[in-house]
């Protein structure tokens, strides 16, 4: 142990040595125990939220008439709305497309102003568009990206959202009919 330095007399050499080794001790723990992380969503069958909406509701609830090509349902449910007072109701279906963007319906007669911030990301909603001959909101933000198209009838307000082009989104506001019992 002649070798040895007295405590506190180190070296900037000797911390970087240490520094190296500690740094290769995590890189060997790293390597070992990295595992890719994918994202999953999984698919959910949304009939049984349709049904459930359709038995408990007044208003017409509204489904796509074809889900197109490459969507699946990742997400379905009618419950009590968050966004207005007690005893308001929202249905909900969101679909994610094959290259990863989304589309999704929302539906609920809580209150239009609280409904459709919450549905765009407070989106503004400066113009609008026909979409078979009926005049939709158009809605767009940039960060989180969002567009959306709403719609109010009587109590119930349609936000039809996502991150697809305008000309796909317009296509599944189209597809949309009152779900059948």
């Amino acid at each position: 142990m002649a070798n040895r330095k007295p405590r506190g007399r180190e070296t900037v050499w000797d911390m970087v040595l240490s520094m190296l080794a500690v740094g290769a001790t995590v890189a060997v723990i790293m390597l070992i125990a990295w595992r890719p992380q994918q994202e999953v969503s999984q698919s959910v069958d949304y009939s049984a939220a349709v049904s459930n909406a359709l038995i408990s509701q007044t208003w017409p609830i509204s489904v796509p008439s074809e889900i197109p090509s490459g969507y699946r349902a990742t997400s379905a449910r009618f419950e009590p709305e968050t966004y207005g007072e007690s005893g308001d109701l929202r249905w909900f279906v969101g679909f994610q497309t094959e290259s990863g963007e989304y589309v999704s319906l929302w539906q609920s007669d809580g209150p239009t102003k609280s409904i459709v911030a919450a549905a765009t990301n407070s989106a503004p909603c400066d113009s609008t568009a026909e979409i078979a001959g009926t005049t939709w909101q158009k809605c767009e933000i940039e960060k989180p990206l969002t567009r959306a198209f709403v719609k109010s009838e009587g109590e119930v307000t349609t936000v039809v959202s996502g991150t697809v082009p305008w000309e796909e989104l317009s296509r599944f506001a189209q597809s949309l009919e009152a779900a059948k019992p």
